[in-house]
């Protein structure tokens, strides 16, 4: 895999403007992973259950690149064209989803003004809204980039420029906006092959009959940049679709009819459940066939155009498209996308599920090859295009870090909600990814799918999220998961310590009695109350923190059924606008005391110091630590895995996939005095300092670096010129940093005590 995610910014990690405000950025890591033989190409890249996809020359290099739009949790990922003739070969590039503005719903890339920029359509970021919004796209140096689209609507000081409206036939100077469900995508195509674009889509509530919204910026003369929209049509190629029959529609048997044309409307006329638009020209005679997908189905519909450009008429169908080849079947609401992916000049089609709380979760990106010569030939190539080279569990990952088998590598242990089974409501597992690298050189791959057979427990029970530590204290790691239920289940590991884990379910009245309060526990365990017994600490899904106090002995722990404290620190995960929290902690300890980590249900992370008090308020350090965001349901999970004394961090996701980041916080599990893991050391000194600080790392002659807080806070940053510099620290608050030097691939890091 080339690796290029540093090549523009070191420190663009995020995915849309709200986030890229953060000043504190971690890098993003990669490590090799191999699964059932083969090597992934993208381990880390966090998963698809329900992706969009569009094209677009990221990096102007003439090549058209993936933009993936994942409505999971709207995230955003690049991947950079490497140009193979008739290959879909690609390189995960995150750092450009960076340059994207906030995107919601659906998105879909244009180069509306044909400047060679890829322009966006997307829906509105406000709750309250369901318009749709224009980004127009421009390269700055070599990267593409935007600004907010604003249109212009002449005698209306009403309507809002960043969302389209169209002129009111029958209230001349008025006009109306076009709200498109939240749940549809809308074609932004060419209809009428005048050259620019217009838009076919479902309006929001105004039942089965498709709008034809056409672009006048060629027909007033405004210039492809100045888009203005005008409704043409509410009955867009006569067709009407009730959502009653799977992906069938009611054909117009004229083409001046708008079915069902004869008899007055059904009770349901109204209704709009959930549509899909995938318009392209299909037999190469200038006008538009359609591609529909609808909420309550698995398929996809074909209706061929017997029409012109200027006046659509669908004549026929084909209702389990492509039924030439191997026909759609994604549970549940699948999407059509329409592009060249293998780099032969030919626009293939790639199907995949459009509903983003059910239906598959794995097998879910089918892409079929258009092998026509000419014209148009789908044939079905693979059914996890992408996502069978990412680490992609279903829905829902929860990390963990343990040495599993003695071995003194760091392993990775992953719990899932579940993946989509037919017939099966929920499959839950706990994946064990063995560490076959180096002490400083962490590899993975997959060891066992089903470690411990959790699997028994469904599908009556799911979402499984690990913890490890030594809650006997007999010197080796025990096992605790969490549950959908919010109880847990207890391993004790009989091996001993330094020896590979041998763990036996403890199925005493106990463990089966304890509950947090509410559902979906997420456990850590922690010595909260520092008595020198280790406690479990608990998130859980309304967006709490429970504590269950150990109240038993060093080698028998004794938790009461129902937590002690049911909100640790006031602890609340929720943002205003969800529902519940889903918080998903992790605590370290820092120099400045223990630091609570929780991930949440938006994707977010929050950082709270922990009182001794624990009825008091925890203090929030940052509500979005770290400036991450990986979609919905974030979970931490930390260790040292490359042995620098800063640690790393894996960050589940409800896609059930994961992300890997170098934070700043120093690994105080290992004595400081450890020489450094490779490389000449980096050299502070005076250490406690006033003023000036002396950084010395040998053998390097250019290096930038940057200063932490212990909260992980960006403090300052620099370069060195040499192999030598000072740091100014006289306006630094005291307490210690972490000082971070890099030079190329090669980092150091160290820590500085300023008085």
């Amino acid at each position: 895999m080339r690796q290029s995610a540093f090549l523009i910014s070191l420190f663009c990690i995020t995915i849309s403007f709200r986030t890229q405000a953060q000043q504190q950025m971690f890098e993003r890591m990669w490590y090799p992973v191999k699964a059932n033989g083969v090597d992934l190409k993208y381990p880390f890249a966090g998963g698809l259950n329900a992706p969009q996809f569009s094209q677009a020359d990221l990096n102007r290099d003439g090549l058209q690149d993936l933009v993936v739009f994942e409505r999971v949790g709207n995230v955003l990922l690049t991947f950079l064209n490497n140009g193979t003739p008739n290959e879909a070969d690609y390189t995960f590039a995150p750092e450009y989803a960076c340059y994207f503005p906030e995107m919601v719903d659906y998105v879909v890339m244009r180069d509306f003004d044909k400047d060679g920029a890829a322009d966006i359509f997307t829906g509105s970021v406000l709750p309250s809204r369901q318009d749709i919004q224009a980004h127009k796209g421009y390269y700055d140096g070599n990267i593409l980039k935007f600004n907010p689209y604003l249109f212009s609507f002449p005698g209306c000081s009403l309507c809002d420029p960043l969302y389209i409206h169209y002129p009111d036939d029958d209230m001349p100077g008025d006009w109306n906006n076009l709200p498109v469900n939240r749940g549809d995508i809308p074609a932004f195509d060419d209809i009428n092959g005048d050259g620019d674009i217009d838009i076919v889509t479902f309006e929001a509530a105004a039942g089965g009959h498709v709008w034809l919204l056409e672009n006048q910026s060629v027909e007033l003369g405004l210039g492809l940049a100045n888009m203005q929209f005008k409704l043409v049509t509410q009955c867009w190629g006569g067709f009407y679709e009730s959502g009653l029959e799977a992906c069938y529609c009611d054909l117009a048997p004229t083409p001046d009819c708008c079915a069902p044309c004869f008899g007055g409307p059904a009770d349901d006329r109204n209704l709009h459940p959930g549509s899909t638009v995938m318009t392209f020209d299909a037999e190469g005679d200038g006008d538009k066939e359609v591609v529909l997908g609808d909420v309550s189905f698995s398929c996809l519909n074909y209706l061929q155009n017997g029409g012109s450009s200027t006046h659509a008429w669908m004549t026929s169908q084909d209702t389990a498209f492509p039924s030439y080849n191997v026909p759609v079947d994604l549970p549940v609401f699948p999407a059509g996308f329409y592009l060249d992916v293998d780099n032969d000049g030919r626009k293939d089609f790639i199907a995949a599920p459009n509903n983003p709380t059910i239906g598959e979760d794995r097998k879910n990106v089918w892409f079929y090859r258009n092998t026509a010569p000419t014209g148009h030939y789908f044939e079905l190539q693979e059914r996890s295009f992408l996502t069978d080279d990412m680490i992609d569990l279903g829905t829902v990952a929860h990390p963990a870090f343990a040495d599993v088998n003695a071995d003194g590598l760091t392993d990775l242990i992953v719990g899932n909600y579940g993946y989509y089974t037919p017939g099966v409501p929920v499959n839950a597992r706990l994946y064990l990814f063995l560490n076959t690298g180096s002490p400083t050189a962490p590899k993975f791959e997959l060891s066992n799918a089903d470690w411990m057979g959790l699997s028994e427990f469904t599908p009556g029970d799911y979402d499984f999220s690990p913890a490890f530590g030594d809650l006997d204290s007999d010197g080796d790691l025990d096992l605790l998961v969490g549950n959908n239920i919010g109880g847990f289940y207890y391993y004790r590991n009989l091996a001993g310590p330094d020896q590979p884990m041998n763990l036996q379910r403890d199925q005493s009245v106990m463990w089966a009695q304890m509950d947090v309060v509410g559902s979906v526990s997420t456990p850590v365990l922690y010595d909260l109350d520092q008595d020198g017994l280790l406690d479990i600490v608990a998130g859980e899904r309304t967006g709490y923190v429970n504590f269950f106090r150990n109240k038993g002995t060093a080698a028998t722990p004794v938790f009461s059924a129902v937590p002690e404290i049911g909100r640790v620190g006031q602890v609340d995960a929720r943002t205003p606008f969800d529902a519940a929290g889903y918080c998903a902690p992790a605590i370290i300890q820092t120099n400045d005391g223990p630091l609570l980590l929780t991930g949440t249900q938006s994707g977010h992370l929050e950082a709270y110091f922990i009182s001794q008090n624990l009825q008091d308020t925890f203090f929030l350090t940052d509500a979005r630590w770290g400036g991450l965001d990986v979609g919905n349901r974030s979970h931490p999970a930390l260790a040292d895995l490359d042995s620098d004394g800063i640690l790393e961090m894996a960050l589940g996701n409800a896609r059930g996939g994961l992300t890997i980041y170098k934070t700043v916080l120093q690994d105080c599990s290992v004595s400081a005095t450890e020489p450094p893991a490779s490389g000449p050391e980096l050299k502070i000194s005076p250490n406690p300092v006033l003023q000036w600080a002396r950084i010395e790392w040998q053998g390097h002659n250019e290096a930038s670096w940057r200063a932490f807080n212990a909260l992980g806070q960006l403090t300052a940053e620099g370069k060195l010129d040499g192999p030598t510099g000072y740091l100014d620290v006289k306006t630094w608050s005291p307490g210690v940093y972490f000082i971070e030097a890099v030079s190329g691939r090669e980092r150091q890091s160290g820590r500085l005590i300023k008085q």
